[in-house]
């Protein structure tokens, strides 16, 4: 079995579904080296039959409109200097490339441009890529005060913004909007099946 935590969530995938494209060289190797070094997601799965790009985040910006002062960043408050527009586009753009990045390794590789052996050794049970049957999942694991609920509208809001920051993406490779899923960790368990085993907290 393959374990890690990431953002509060324990995640236990099976040996031959899990690939840690972090992980993976291709990344490892260019961070530090270039502003435009790939970035990636937190691991790539074949659930339901379909390729899951997931990346997980304790926060997220509400709106381009924000305070400022209300806004979380990573699991930190913004600096009261910082404007709140452009800091959700920051946080846009950050997971926008990571599953793009994420996205153009996994067609290399399955396109055997890095060679077979790397081919083979790619920890999924289906590798060739069917681009209707593809997600993009990002898992917002917030840690709320007592006796307050997540802001749905909020949540919609950021799927509609991450769908709009990919859209150049999304249109050249005809992919849907649905491919796009902003969710809570019960939601990425129970309905998208994601091995989530523990929501914990850090």
């Amino acid at each position: 079995m393959i374990t890690f935590e990431e953002s509060g969530l324990k995640f236990v995938f099976d040996d031959d579904n899990c690939y840690r494209v972090e992980n993976d060289p291709l990344v490892i190797n260019g961070k530090g080296n270039s502003s435009s070094n790939n970035m990636a997601c937190e691991c790539i799965s074949v659930i339901d039959e379909k390729h899951c790009f997931i990346e997980v985040k304790k926060s997220a910006p509400q709106s381009p409109g924000g305070n400022v002062k209300d806004l979380i960043l990573n699991g930190k408050p913004m600096p009261k200097n910082w404007v709140a527009y452009d800091n959700y586009k920051a946080y846009l753009r950050d997971i926008s490339k990571k599953f793009i990045d994420s996205f153009y390794i996994l067609c290399a590789l399955t396109e055997k441009r890095h060679g077979k052996e790397r081919f083979d050794s790619l920890n999924l049970p289906n590798k060739s890529i069917n681009l209707d049957k593809i997600r993009f999942i990002l898992i917002i694991n917030l840690r709320l005060p007592p006796n307050k609920n997540v802001d749905k509208q909020a949540l919609s809001n950021l799927q509609d913004a991450l769908k709009n920051e990919m859209r150049p993406f999304l249109n050249i490779w005809r992919i849907a909007d649905t491919a796009i899923k902003v969710v809570l960790p019960n939601d990425a368990k129970h309905i998208l099946n994601i091995p989530i085993t523990q929501i914990l907290y850090s």
